[in-house]
């Protein structure tokens, strides 16, 4: 199951640098600073993608002596670090427009660079379309970081693209760095959204509530078994899945007895939910339980 999203990230890398040759050569024709600014955010693609495979590697690593929950969370370090340099490859991008907007200047080849940025944005799109894909069925947040990237470039090119159209169509030479403006705006959001969902994961959030839901359904469908439980905590670390409570059983069930409905409870957890770890601390009901004192088994 590992190899899938390392595959996943090798793929990412090699795309990343291609499609970064590729955009690089546009500006180099055309001299324009909305491809330059396009261009930008493949230099952070190529970073982050190898940031992306790093942490698959290690929080693919099973659990040892000193980690003994696992390495899951190296994938939001890897988040948190690509959010950061998408944030960063933003601001400079913006900083570069405005600098354009004070010195405009006239743009060469203009048809060419186009279409190499247009060729760019369709690799890219079927690139994450596939990565998003992925990271959904492995679960992984640094391959879906990755695929969301991918997605924010090619908005970034599509936006470089009628931005540029329109300086041909127009003759006017503050198109281009108003693309370029604007492809920054979009750039620096898009590192904000990815960096507060990644440190999110860090701070160890609560599964998602529909999850939550689905652990509170199997507790509810053996209710008759139950007594009662409480202090049901969760938390997530990369695809791994961590759910703790306590539970308190008929205090005349053996101890065999309540580890066999342990054992029941985990297992439908982990098949409502896989690659989750289950902890179940048992207590009795106390002698007034008047639940109890209405069972047969609390009578024998």
């Amino acid at each position: 199951m590992a190899r899938i999203p390392v595959r996943a990230a090798l793929l990412s890398v090699a795309v990343s640098l291609g499609l970064l040759g590729l955009k690089f050569g546009a500006y180099l024709l055309t001299g324009s600073t909305a491809i330059l600014s396009d261009a930008a955010e493949s230099v952070v693609n190529v970073i982050a993608a190898n940031i992306a495979l790093v942490s698959l590697v290690v929080a693919s690593r099973p659990p040892d002596e000193g980690h003994q929950y696992g390495h899951g969370k190296a994938e939001y370090v890897s988040s948190v670090t690509e959010g950061a340099l998408i944030l960063a490859a933003g601001i400079v991008v913006v900083a570069n427009a405005a600098r354009r907007f004070i010195r405009p200047l006239p743009l060469a080849y203009l048809p060419a660079g186009v279409a190499l940025v247009a060729v760019a944005a369709a690799v890219n799109f079927l690139v994450a379309r596939w990565l998003l894909r992925i990271s959904r069925e492995q679960d992984s947040a640094a391959l879906e970081a990755d695929a969301r990237h991918l997605f924010a470039d090619v908005v970034t090119s599509i936006a470089v693209v009628i931005g540029l159209g329109l300086q041909e169509a127009t003759g006017a030479r503050w198109v281009d760095p108003l693309a370029g403006a604007l492809v920054g705006v979009h750039i620096t959001r898009m590192g904000w959204r990815v960096s507060r969902s990644s440190v999110a994961g860090l701070m160890d959030t609560r599964l998602p509530a529909d999850e939550e839901t689905r652990v509170r359904a199997i507790l509810a469908d053996h209710e008759n078994e139950i007594v009662e439980y409480h202090a049901l905590r969760t938390r997530k670390a990369g695809h791994d899945r961590f759910v703790d409570l306590h539970l308190i059983l008929h205090r005349t069930l053996s101890v065999g007895q309540a580890h066999a409905l342990c054992d029941d409870l985990e297992e439908h957890i982990r098949a409502a939910l896989p690659r989750t770890d289950v902890t179940i601390h048992v207590e009795p009901c106390p002698t007034t339980c008047p639940r109890c004192a209405r069972l047969p088994l609390a009578r024998a």
